[in-house]
């Protein structure tokens, strides 16, 4: 099924946002079922403090427990992104499905199966799977025994997990992206990587062992994927978007320059399988204590991505010195309010000249296909007589896709395709709020779980459709 010169037009989900159905057919409990609907959710958590994220209260509600049901309405969900028109689809595997617990030798049936079936429906289609392995997902019980990411040992369960995976799927699968936004476990360490924090540890230096852990265990997934099948392509993935400085004094260029070199630092071990000059700097710096063994740097060295894939919502944008500057939400962290871009009925700044920069910077830095694998604005949507006029969201679309167009036409970007995110509406990563939706598809659900869960297109569906039959061109019209 894997085509080389397809451009991919799709939208993209994960399976902790969407299937909900936690405890079904075998399934234990990840890091994200126990994010609750409160400000905790981005705060860092800390494992002795009395109000612990572990330690649920009765009256708390857990978006992800039960997500927009795609567990149970995948077949409707695929058949409407068959006649939106689109040739791909990315979503991610449950870890917690295929092994509960993280630590079995042996792998849930059950969870398998279920992805045998959504697999099946996309074969029906002639719809390419774009598969994530982690997105902001592990097995609860590899945060309580042993400490998330943190513990070097988790490499080991990850990649028997990624080894049992790619190959009861193999020859069904050419696109695997290893680990979701690598570089936000430096925001959001817990929903990263199942970080907890504790009083009195360097936890700065957790953090950044953590991440090694990762590109390890991503290095060594391409290992093992492309001896089972020399089709298989792997991509880095990162939360990106261009960071401006505020001024033109050098000294806010500088703290730019800054931001984006500790921002890029994942995505640049992954495509040239080593560690950037700046870091040994930066760890002297920062009085990090870091685990590096050469024999790791070898394995980073040796397995290298073939392709960088992004998501991409807004820009960012800093200074030297902030003061009292406005801050304005982005993904997953707040930036200073760009006073050049308007506000919009988003969250975030909508720029969409930002998008064509970012894909310019990242090509010009790593020379490999890129794939924009998450776009799009979580907004609140009126339903009103069975309809949602979205003109916002298509506003939002058509600069991005305009803009990502004249990249490739003018500026030679070789992209692999455009992925818009939570295409069918699920809860928010930052707020846990399905009121925040993002997609073309309206799904009856609220905040409480109350609703539904049946789908209804949005004005932006239509559009959107436009957009792939074309090929794009409507965005000029």
């Amino acid at each position: 099924m894997k085509k080389e010169t397809q451009f991919f037009w799709g939208g993209a989900i994960s399976a902790a946002q969407s299937e909900g159905s936690y405890l079904a057919d075998g399934r234990a409990p990840s890091n994200f079922d126990y994010l609750p609907l409160d400000s905790r959710r981005l705060k860092a958590v800390y494992k002795n403090q009395t109000d612990s994220i572990l330690e649920p209260k009765g009256d708390e509600i857990y978006p992800g427990r039960n997500g927009n049901d795609f567990y149970h309405q995948y077949q409707k969900d695929i058949a409407l992104l068959n006649e939106l028109g689109a040739n791909s689809f990315r979503f991610s595997i449950s870890w917690s499905r295929i092994f509960p617990t993280g630590v079995e030798r042996e792998p849930n049936e059950a969870g398998l199966q279920f992805y045998e079936k959504v697999l099946t429906e996309l074969e029906k289609y002639q719809m390419e799977p774009i598969v994530t392995l982690s997105h902001f997902e592990i097995p609860l019980n590899l945060v309580e025994k042993y400490d998330g990411w943190e513990n070097r040992q988790v490499v080991d369960y990850f990649l028997h997990y990624a080894k049992t995976v790619m190959a009861r799927f193999k020859g069904r699968i050419h696109y695997w992206i290893p680990f979701n936004e690598m570089n936000m476990v430096l925001h959001i360490p817990f929903i990263g990587g199942g970080i907890l924090f504790e009083e009195g540890k360097d936890n700065l230096s957790i953090q950044y062992q953590a991440g090694h852990h990762q590109l390890l265990a991503n290095a060594l997934a391409i290992e093992v994927g492309k001896e089972m099948d020399t089709e298989n392509q792997f991509g880095a993935m990162l939360a990106a978007g261009k960071t401006y400085a505020y001024t033109c004094d050098p000294k806010d260029v500088f703290a730019a320059l800054q931001q984006e070199k500790e921002n890029l630092l994942f995505s640049d071990v992954q495509v040239f399988g080593e560690y950037p000059k700046f870091f040994s700097h930066f760890i002297k710096d920062k009085g990090l204590k870091l685990t590096i063994y050469p024999e790791d740097r070898a394995i980073l060295k040796k397995n290298t991505v073939d392709f960088v894939s992004f998501s991409y919502y807004s820009s960012a944008c800093t200074a030297a010195e902030e003061g009292d500057i406005d801050r304005v939400a982005t993904n997953g962290y707040t930036t200073l309010r760009n006073p050049y871009l308007p506000k919009g009925k988003s969250v975030w700044q909508d720029d969409p000249l930002g998008l064509r920069i970012t894909l310019n910077q990242l090509q010009d830095r790593y020379h490999k296909p890129l794939f924009i694998v998450e776009n799009g604005i979580g907004t609140q949507d009126e339903f009103v007589d069975g309809r949602v006029q979205d003109d916002y969201r298509i506003h939002y679309l058509q600069g991005h896709v305009k803009n990502m167009l004249l990249a490739m036409e003018e500026d030679g970007i070789e992209l692999m395709g455009y992925l818009m995110w939570g295409i069918i509406d699920l809860p928010s990563v930052s707020e846990g709020k399905i009121s925040k939706r993002y997609g073309v598809i309206y799904v009856d659900q609220d905040d409480q779980n109350n609703g539904s869960h049946q789908r209804y297109k949005k004005d932006s569906f239509a559009f959107y459709q436009k957009v792939i039959s074309s090929n794009g061109a409507v965005v000029f019209e």
